[in-house]
Parts: C-alpha cells; sequence; structure tokens
C-alpha cells in the first residue's frame, strides 16, 4: 500500500470502515459528513479537531502527528501541542477607536460596547489559531446594603471552541474560593500553569480550562473587577509578553466602567460562593423574580423600572447564595 501523502490520506485509509468514521465523528464531535469534506479538501478543520484527532489515535500518533504539522505550523513536533502564535502590540488604532467609543456612547450601552469591542479584538491576538480560549468580564457585586463587597459577578464572556464563540451574556457569582476572586482580594494578577498540577492558588475555573491567568481592572488603585484569561491548554501562559499584553487589554476595560462601579480593596471582603451547579438553580427563576417584584411594585403604587428591579433580584440570589451551608 502507498505511504500516505497527508494527514487526509492517512484518515481516509483509516476510516473506509463506515463504523470506524461513525466511531471518529462521535469522538471528534463532528457530523461524518464533516470529516469527508475535510478529506476532500472542502473544508479546514479548527486546530482543537487536530488535536482530539490524535487522541482519537494514540497508535498512530507518530504517523499523524508530523503530517499535520506540514500543514500547520501551530502544533509543535517536541510535543504534539499546539504552540501560540508570536505576541504583537495591540495597536495604536484601536487605541483611539475605543477612547473615542468611550466618549460618545451612550451610558447605559457603556459597558455592553466596550466589552464587546475589547474582547473580540483581544481573542484574536491572544488565541487566533482558535487552540481555545476564553476571556471573561468579572465585576464586583455592588453592596445592597452597607459597605462590603462580598462577591463578583461574572458580566460578558467570548471564546473559541470549546467555548461559546458568541459574546453572551453571564449569569454567575464567583467568591473568594475563585482565582478571580483572589485577584481581586489582592489587586494583582496570578497565574494557573496547570490546573492539573499542584498549585496553591484557589481556581473555580470554567470547564475545560488547563491554565488561566486573571489581571485586576483597576482605577486609581480602586477595582472594578478583573479580567480572566482561561486556555485549554497547559502553560499557555508561559510569555511574559502574552501577560504583558493581557494586562493592557485589562486597562482597556477600565473604560467600560463607572467611577462608582471601582471600590477600595478595604471595602472587599468576598465570602465562599457555591458551585456554578448550585447557582444555576437560583438563576431558572431570574426572570420570573423581575416580574413578580414589578407587579408587586405596581400593585403598591410603587415607582419601580425594570433596571432596578433586576439588580434586587441579583441582591436576593447573592444573599440566598452566602446564606447557604
Amino acid at each position: 500500500m502507498e505511504k500516505p501523502q497527508t494527514w487526509r490520506d492517512l484518515l481516509a485509509e483509516i476510516i473506509q470502515n463506515p463504523e470506524e468514521k461513525r466511531r471518529v465523528a462521535n469522538a471528534l464531535g463532528v457530523n461524518p459528513l464533516t470529516l469527508t469534506r475535510w478529506l476532500h479538501g472542502e473544508s479546514v478543520p479548527r486546530l482543537h479537531n487536530l488535536r482530539r484527532l490524535l487522541e482519537s489515535f494514540p497508535d498512530q500518533r507518530a504517523r499523524f502527528l508530523p503530517l499535520i504539522i506540514n500543514e500547520f505550523s501551530e502544533f509543535s513536533l517536541a510535543s504534539g501541542e499546539f504552540s501560540p502564535a508570536p505576541v504583537k502590540s495591540i495597536p495604536v488604532t484601536f487605541y483611539s477607536y475605543v477612547l473615542n467609543l468611550s466618549s460618545v456612547i451612550p451610558s447605559e450601552q457603556r459597558f455592553w460596547s466596550i466589552c464587546n469591542t475589547v474582547l473580540h479584538e483581544a481573542l484574536g491576538q491572544l488565541d487566533p489559531g482558535h487552540l481555545g480560549l476564553q476571556l471573561s468580564v468579572i465585576q464586583c457585586h455592588a453592596p445592597s446594603n452597607g459597605n462590603t463587597i462580598r462577591c463578583l459577578r461574572e458580566r460578558v464572556a467570548l471564546g473559541t471552541p470549546p467555548w461559546e464563540e458568541q459574546m453572551e451574556p453571564r449569569t454567575r457569582f464567583l467568591g473568594a474560593e475563585s482565582l478571580a476572586g483572589y485577584v481581586v482580594s489582592i489587586n494583582r494578577p496570578q497565574v494557573i500553569a496547570n490546573r492539573n498540577e499542584k498549585h496553591e492558588l484557589p481556581n473555580h475555573l470554567p470547564e475545560h480550562a488547563l491554565s488561566a491567568v486573571a489581571v485586576p481592572i483597576l482605577y486609581a488603585s480602586r477595582s472594578a473587577g478583573c479580567l480572566l484569561v482561561a486556555s485549554s491548554q497547559p502553560d499557555y501562559f508561559s510569555s511574559p509578553a502574552l501577560l504583558e499584553l493581557i494586562q493592557e487589554y485589562a486597562s482597556l476595560l477600565t473604560l467600560a466602567f463607572h467611577p462608582e462601579d471601582f471600590y477600595d480593596s478595604k471595602r472587599i471582603a468576598l465570602q465562599i460562593m457555591p458551585s456554578f451547579e448550585v447557582q444555576q438553580s437560583y438563576f431558572s427563576s431570574f426572570r420570573q423574580r423581575i416580574i413578580t417584584l414589578l407587579k408587586k411594585a405596581a400593585g403598591d403604587r410603587q415607582s419601580m423600572n425594570y433596571n432596578e428591579a433586576e439588580q434586587q433580584v441579583w441582591w436576593q440570589i447573592e444573599e440566598e447564595l452566602l446564606q447557604l451551608p
């Protein structure tokens, strides 16, 4: 039999059997038709699919790896893992664009618009090969009464597979048990190089994350929260230049917040929050809680708009979660 010249030739040889083709498609999380399109060069697999391909054929790894590297230079021959792209600085024109945006955007659109703009730019620079990266903006949760910030709330997230590729709002709390909480408490960036290896930092990281970095979002030494960047690759954040670039994006995100969103470190005393799975049951009734509050306010002839009702519900859920044993 002729020796395969490309990884496509080798894959075609392996999946001639229909049952094996279905098994491979299931392992990669794609349709069997997608495999056929890859073989014919009609579409190009994403890099995380190629990594799964290697994992699906451990006995064929030595044959697959050099063939994949011939076409995808992002692969590292030594480890079979992906190499992050060379780090570049943020374009000056992008700084100008965000500064201009912050000066003209209506107040109620400020957070979403600037986060959306900055995260898309950051994701393109930090993960151009779609190796698997997620960026989350996590904010100090304004206290319902008193002066103490007791938890953080993840507001928005954007990623490349295995995470969501569309900017989406988030509804979950983090506290002292999380890397984000630890970073906000000490006002300094921290890195988890490999989640599966021993480390002393709290994590509570997203599913699929093997490494992560959190950088505080600061203004005049006061904190609004942090930028959390998680990777599906171990040791992704080993480059000082990459960490510096993430710090620059965190600094740009300062423009997404209002002055009152920043808190002195003396006011931040984060508590332990329950797991995301436990929190989910509380968020399932979120919209209904808002409607109930608005109806009650109308019945009592009290003035309350949707945003005020929404904030009240966030405070209710925060208190309920903090009361759990």
